[in-house]
């Protein structure tokens, strides 16, 4: 390179932008987030794009050359912020192809970027592509779920439901984020409509019905309803000490409730303690005694004996008659492993 064209070229360098710039290019400039002036002039070859976009501010290949200068000087949001300035220029002018081209450049450099997502999500609704949109509008609310900024992912999950595109996950996620930002009754509709979707079998899985209910539960812990729903649905994903504390919870409020109690002595069975389903056994036994049920007082017993054939109070109760346990033994289970607080549809563990 001669050395007149470096003198010109450093003398530009030297020069600040408001010398250097003409007011139209600054203007057109100034639109580009994050764009740092005295970094592009200092740059010898970033000098050079931007003297031809001072010439010609309105010739977009001079941007393109100048995102594909900051990409390949590893400055990807840089590149980024110009490809989405000329996006917005092309969607202004109702270019919708060339501006979704434009953002499509910017994807390939980080595609999980939150505003290019959202930018091409609308050109998306624009051009009628509502199902690509929801899925950009989906990574675009990750995205801000991960930088911490709930507020705009409630709004991008709003979209996806106002669309009717949001599946279980993404109703699930909308009123966890609403919780968070203590939008309660906003959160509370949507847990109430998927609740009401697992009930009556239009939708089936069982971490999703768990999700929905122990965020309902967080915001409603006097409802037993939800309680004894959200103990069957650990059950029947075997998180059984999980359930266990649920449910003593159950008991602690309502000691002689016996169906409560079968539950629990259900659920210490499966976890094969077989110690602790033989006290409740014995607290069932005595509620029905106190009842004067004694059919049942007996079934409870002999149920004891099953499982612990020298207990004293089950002996001193019924004595030793092995035909009335033999008669007895085929009603027992049916007293509490087949009880539940609720029937749900059959549902998959996903």
């Amino acid at each position: 390179m001669g050395s007149g064209l470096l003198d010109k070229v450093f003398g530009f360098l030297k020069k600040d932008h408001d010398s250097v710039l003409s007011k139209e290019a600054q203007q057109v400039l100034e639109k580009i987030p994050s764009l740092d002036f005295n970094e592009l002039i200092k740059d010898v070859k970033s000098a050079k794009l931007l003297a031809e976009i001072n010439k010609d501010p309105n010739k977009i290949d001079n941007f393109i050359q100048l995102a594909e200068y900051y990409k390949n000087h590893k400055k990807i949001d840089n590149a980024i912020n110009i490809y989405l300035s000329i996006a917005q220029q092309e969607l202004e002018r109702q270019n919708f192809v060339q501006s979704s081209n434009y953002i499509q450049m910017a994807m390939k450099l980080e595609p999980d970027n939150g505003p290019l997502n959202m930018f091409s999500a609308d050109i998306d609704i624009r051009t009628g592509k509502f199902a690509e949109a929801a899925d950009k509008y989906r990574a675009a609310a990750n995205y801000f779920i991960k930088k911490d900024d709930r507020l705009t992912a409630i709004y991008l999950l709003r979209r996806i439901m106002d669309m009717n595109k949001a599946s279980m996950r993404d109703l699930l996620n909308l009123a966890s984020i609403m919780i968070h930002e203590e939008m309660f009754e906003e959160a509370q509709k949507i847990l109430d409509s998927v609740r009401e979707k697992h009930r009556d079998g239009t939708v089936a899985n069982l971490r999703d019905r768990e999700s929905c209910l122990l965020m309902l539960y967080s915001m409603r812990k006097d409802d037993q309803d939800i309680l004894a729903e959200l103990i069957e649905t650990r059950i029947e994903l075997h998180q059984y000490e999980n359930a266990l504390v649920l449910l003593k919870k159950l008991v602690a409020k309502d000691p002689n409730n016996v169906n409560f109690l079968k539950r629990q002595a259900f659920v210490y069975k499966q976890m094969n303690d077989l110690d602790n389903a033989v006290k409740i056994f014995k607290m069932i036994a005595n509620i029905y005694a106190k009842q004067n049920n004694l059919i049942y007082r007996n079934i409870f017993y002999y149920k004891v004996l099953k499982y612990s054939p020298n207990d004293i109070e089950a002996l001193s109760v019924l004595g030793k008659d092995a035909e009335l346990r033999r008669n007895l033994d085929d009603k027992i289970e049916n007293t509490d492993s087949r009880i539940r607080f609720v029937d749900f549809p059959h549902e998959k563990d996903n």
